[in-house]
């Protein structure tokens, strides 16, 4: 996948609204050979643009604009293609008519923050970071007139060229809108600090999170036409782009990985989309046909939404390994494409996907098939040659599905990451999730395979070569996977495939992991860690990994340059530090369970709450307890004071996995159930603890349990100690589920109740468990109620029969979260635990149902 370089890009016309933007009033005509529905892309592989028909998914020319391995940006010009080679500077158009290339040319001084803004009467280039902007002349690319200065330096991702001509951007340093008209510097204050300008309907607009605004701007003053109020918090980075069809905009929130579609014309905002999990790097939406798809680059996946009914028809994961790719619109057909690599195609608004192979290793071959949707079997892969992709590359995804389990993903792991040079040796791991037993096999190039979990291969040739790996079950059944290694020649320059920041939204005080995938082994390793808006870095570091806690929450970049010799790369990655804090409701208050402790308002990475006690994790792997102490619930033992990484209370006893794999219990033992057996002080993956007893998983996936047996909670059936992969304990209920999704249960309490647990459901993926009822989450988003109908907690409100991503259940409530990121509560219980505080309902990163009260950990991004 692309890596995310240097040079950082303003958000143009074309990759804001694909064609919408260049077939508006003024723009080129387009030439006979541009097809209706065809599309530039860049192959920066091979050095080549490459023109696809979207309407045959076929590659209709390739054009060598550049050596291979050259970063290239295409930018449609009418029927033509501006190409900027990213590492000179230089720009190159491609006729379409003739399909051949200009001599570069060089507009402004080389420099790794060039970019190319469309317009409706000539191109123009900036320079993001000196603020200066060059004319140029359309077809010979011939710098018109002197270049112009439009701030000292301009807002990443803000700059566009509105249906006049005139170019529009952000003042980075003051957070003003700055424009050209007729030669002339304007500017508006806006002091906006994360505001974005688009061009919709060939207007300028800003999204202002801060102000919480979506201003129509009038195109030579300045002024606001319109104004929408949106639902943003102040500090919320937003990815925008503007609508085709109508004065509005499309904005993507990343922090809470939804979308929200707003109309000038109609004068409001639709209800906010989920489009991806809180915290995605999403990228640009592009909108055809009353769609927007939203690219989600930490998965690979496109999610398509139907703007007229707010609402997802499809996702698709289009690239198996997670990093930036393009999405373009053009003639109401989105494409999709890799620049480094041979992988394109068309994301069909119904969900379809065609796969697209823009190029074998020989720059002169003229033609490649596309691949259908349909999966189908790997052909052999040709020494130096790629293979025609079968199907999207989707772990599990092949021609036999339906031999494989339900909720069964397999996956290759790559080390020391899918791209090298000739001779390089790769370590590649089959990874099933769940983890369970399987004999894999692996094929490769040329017909030749081996066996075993993990294999070591070379290649002896440059290319782009697939590898499939099938795992057999002690059942028969099968999961396939496939990924792509890509060898470079020797010569080749090194390159950054990703960097790796564990976790991505990490709070205060945790120490974050960062490393990379690289190729050619290189020489020198320098990382800078930066807050957008200050010029001294948070920390710099020269070795392959390093490791950082943070004492500020906000949002931080971390940027990679690394050198071969005297060859370089260079790449970057948003993420964002949260605070960690803690915050509860609900009640009476009378043991104190509300009054958090300071201890507890940053730094905290998982919440718990008993009955009438509360537990937090802390970074630095320490557990606080603070509420009622009658069965000693506050006395966390000194074993629990570093190295956990896991909680777990329900009553009057708390449960500390740590990462040696022991378990240390405190609290009420009227039923030993703080007495942890000698199985559960090694190898211990989770903990779930009951009303008087405990339960623990084994890394083997057996279950033990211990404490009181009275309900027969503790006599772990046979078919729980083994292929187990999570488990939760009620108040006098044992539960356990497996990997093909069958569920056992043992207790006394649920499985009398009239209405009884299926036996399995595939793909499951919760459970939480009350005084006499339990509740199941699905794979798609629904929950299912099994045990007391006349419990509030089994009525199921509408809200909760769909859009849900986790559950959590106490005595008499339950707390669910909604694909939106915000909470839902229902059950026997009072108006002060029903209504979520409003300031605790966004940024939420866990949250625990206790005895009439509930703990929410939120993000408290600065």
């Amino acid at each position: 996948m692309k890596p995310t370089h240097a040079r950082v890009a303003l958000a143009t016309a074309a990759v804001l609204a694909g064609a919408a933007l260049v077939v508006g009033p003024g723009y080129e005509t387009s030439q006979a050979r541009m097809y209706s529905g065809a599309v530039w892309l860049a192959s920066g592989g091979v050095g080549q643009a490459t023109l696809v028909d979207g309407a045959s998914a076929e590659v209709k020319a390739q054009v060598v604009v550049g050596e291979p391995s050259t970063a290239l940006h295409v930018t449609q010009q009418g029927g033509a293609a501006l190409v900027l080679n990213e590492a000179t500077g230089a720009l190159r158009r491609v006729d379409s008519a003739t399909e051949q290339a200009s001599a570069p040319v060089s507009v402004l001084p080389a420099s790794d923050s060039l970019v190319v803004l469309p317009s409706p009467d000539a191109p123009r280039v900036a320079d993001v970071h000196s603020g200066m902007i060059a004319s140029v002349d359309p077809v010979t690319l011939a710098r018109t007139g002197e270049p112009e200065h439009l701030a000292g330096r301009l807002r990443p991702n803000s700059g566009v060229v509105d249906g006049d001509g005139r170019v529009w951007a952000i003042d980075d340093t003051t957070g003003d809108v700055v424009w050209l008209n007729e030669g002339k510097r304007r500017v508006r204050a806006a002091a906006t600090k994360n505001g974005r300008l688009v061009v919709t309907r060939g207007l300028p607009a800003l999204v202002d999170p801060e102000h919480g605004t979506a201003q129509l701007l009038h195109p030579e003053t300045g002024g606001v036409s319109r104004s929408l109020r949106l639902d943003l918090s102040p500090d919320d980075e937003v990815v925008v782009s503007g609508s085709a069809g109508q004065a509005g905009v499309l904005i993507a929130v990343p922090s809470r990985g939804v979308l929200i579609a707003c109309s000038f014309d109609a004068g409001s905002c639709a209800a906010p989309v989920r489009v991806a999990a809180a915290g995605a790097e999403i990228g640009t939406p592009v909108e055809a046909s009353d769609h927007a798809v939203v690219p989600d680059h930490s998965t690979g996946q496109a999610t398509i939404v139907d703007l007229g009914k707010s609402r997802v028809v499809a996702q698709r994961r289009l690239f198996e390994q997670p990093g930036p790719y393009e999405l373009i619109a053009r003639d109401g057909i989105v494409f999709f494409n890799d620049p480094e690599s041979s992988k394109a195609g068309v994301l069909d608004l119904w969900g379809g996907v065609r796969t697209i192979t823009k190029y074998v290793e020989d720059p002169v071959t003229p033609e490649l098939p596309s691949v259908p949707d349909e999966p189908r079997r790997s052909e052999q892969v040709k020494t130096g040659r790629q293979k025609p992709d079968a199907g999207l590359g989707l772990p599990g995804h092949t021609g036999e599905s339906d031999r494989t389990p339900q909720g069964l993903t397999a996956s290759i792991l790559v080390k020391p990451g899918n791209r090298g040079v000739v001779g390089d040796e790769f370590e590649l791991t089959m990874v099933l999730q769940p983890p369970v037993s399987a004999t894999t096999r692996w094929s490769f190039d040329e017909g030749a395979d081996t066996s075993g979990t993990s294999v070591r291969q070379t290649w002896a040739n440059p290319g782009t070569f697939a590898v499939r790996a099938t795992a057999t079950l002690g059942s028969g059944k099968q999961a396939v996977a496939e990924t792509t290694v890509i060898v470079d020649p020797p010569d080749a320059p090194p390159a950054i495939t990703a960097i790796d920041v564990k976790r991505p939204k990490p709070v205060i005080g945790e120490s974050v992991r960062f490393s990379a995938n690289t190729t050619r082994d290189p020489d020198r390793w320098e990382w800078t860690v930066t807050r957008p808006g200050r010029q001294m870095p948070e920390i710099t570091a020269r070795t392959a990994e390093f490791g950082h806690a943070f004492t500020t929450a906000g949002h931080y970049v971390v940027t990679l340059t690394i050198t071969k010799g005297s060859r370089t790369a260079q790449s970057s990655r948003q993420f964002t530090v949260g605070r960690g804090a803690v915050k509860a409701w609900g009640g009476e208050n009378f043991y104190h369970e509300l009054d958090v402790p300071a201890e507890a308002s940053s730094g905290v990475i998982a919440v718990e709450a008993g009955q009438q006690h509360a537990l937090a994790l802390k970074a630095d792997g320490r557990v606080i307890a603070w509420g009622d102490n009658e069965h000693g619930q506050l006395n966390v033992p000194p074993q629990a004071l570093s190295g956990v990484i896991a909680i777990s209370s329900r009553q009057h006893h708390s449960l500390a996995l740590k990462a040696d794999g022991s378990v240390v219990a405190w609290g009420e033992n009227a039923w030993k159930e703080t007495e942890v057996p000698e199985e559960a002080q090694r190898d211990v993956i989770a903990i779930a603890a009951g009303a008087n007893h405990s339960m623990a998983l084994r890394s083997d996936g057996s279950v033990v349990a211990w404490g009181s047996d009275h309900e027969g909670q503790v006599a772990v059936p046979e078919a729980a100690l083994t292929g187990v992969i999570a488990i939760t304990a009620g108040h006098h209920t044992s539960v356990a589920w497996k990997v093909d999704g069958s569920i056992v249960v043992w207790g006394s309490e649920l499985p009398w109740s009239p209405v009884p647990l299926p036996g399995q459901i595939p793909g499951l993926r919760s459970i939480a468990v009350g005084y006499n009822v339990g509740l199941a989450l699905r794979p798609d988003g629904s929950l299912f109620s099994w045990g007391y109908v006349k419990s509030h907690v089994y009525r199921l409100p509408d809200e909760v029969k769909s859009g849900v991503v986790a559950v959590d259940f106490a005595h008499e409530h339950a707390v669910a979260m909604k694909t939106d990121g915000t909470l839902f509560v229902w059950g026997l219980v009072g108006e002060d635990v029903f209504m979520v505080p409003s300031a605790y309902n966004r940024g939420v990163l866990s949250f625990s149902a206790g005895s009439m009260f509930t703990l929410v950990l939120l993000e408290e991004i600065d």
